[in-house]
Order: structure tokens, then C-alpha cells, then sequence
């Protein structure tokens, strides 16, 4: 387990050379494939909640307990919290790299290469 993480670490280093390229050709299909995740993240995560919250409020109000109701509410209320934070995560990412001082001078190669996460299937991606 030990040398997982250390490989894991290692690739991480080296992953920004990797990344940095101006036309992004280098790392293209990379970047489809985290874009294609990303997008699916995306739809399963409201479904995924409502399926869950539809499930605790059921259960809830089967048993006829208040406990549970508002155990469910709690629920519910801290899974919708967490899929807009994960939803709002790529803006919440953008607004951090332009808080950096030099990304001024790598703003546009990162708006082209990062489009492809974003937009898998906008016209920059297609290359």
C-alpha cells in the first residue's frame, strides 16, 4: 500500500510537465476522458441524491417516527450542500488559479487545454 501512494505521489509530480503543453495534443485524450467523467458526475449526482433523499424520507415516514423524518431532512439537506459544492467545483477552481499571480501568463493555454474537461464536445476538444 505503501508504494501505491508513493507511485501515486510521483505521478502527481510529474503530471503538471505533462500537462503543460500549448495546443494540449500531448495529453488530449487524458483530458476527454476526466471531460467525459466529469460530465457524468454531473447527471448521476442530482439522481443519485434524489434516489437516496426518496429512499430516507420512505423509510421515515413508514416507521411514522419524527426522529427519523428529521434525521432524513438532515440527510437530505447535507447531500444537496455536497453535490452543488461538487457541481460548483470547476468554477470554484477557476476562480482559484486566476487568484495566482503568474497564471496571467499561462491563462490561455489552460483555457484551451481545461475546455476539453469541460466542454468534451466543443469545438477546441475535437482536434
Amino acid at each position: 500500500m505503501k508504494k501505491m501512494k508513493l507511485l501515486f505521489f510521483g505521478l502527481l509530480l510529474l503530471f503538471p510537465s505533462f500537462v503543460y503543453a500549448s495546443d494540449c495534443t500531448k495529453v488530449l485524450p487524458a483530458l476527454k476522458f476526466v471531460g467525459h467523467i466529469v460530465a457524468v458526475v454531473k447527471i448521476l449526482i442530482p439522481i443519485i441524491i434524489i434516489g437516496l433523499g426518496i429512499m430516507d424520507f420512505f423509510k421515515a415516514v413508514v416507521a411514522s417516527k419524527d426522529d427519523e423524518i428529521k434525521k432524513s431532512t438532515r440527510s437530505l439537506i447535507f447531500r444537496c450542500i455536497a453535490g452543488v459544492v461538487i457541481f460548483f467545483l470547476p468554477a470554484f477552481i477557476d476562480l482559484i488559479f486566476s487568484w495566482v499571480s503568474d497564471f496571467k501568463t499561462y491563462e490561455s493555454d489552460y483555457k484551451e487545454c481545461i475546455s476539453c474537461i469541460w466542454n468534451v464536445n466543443g469545438g477546441d476538444c475535437q482536434k
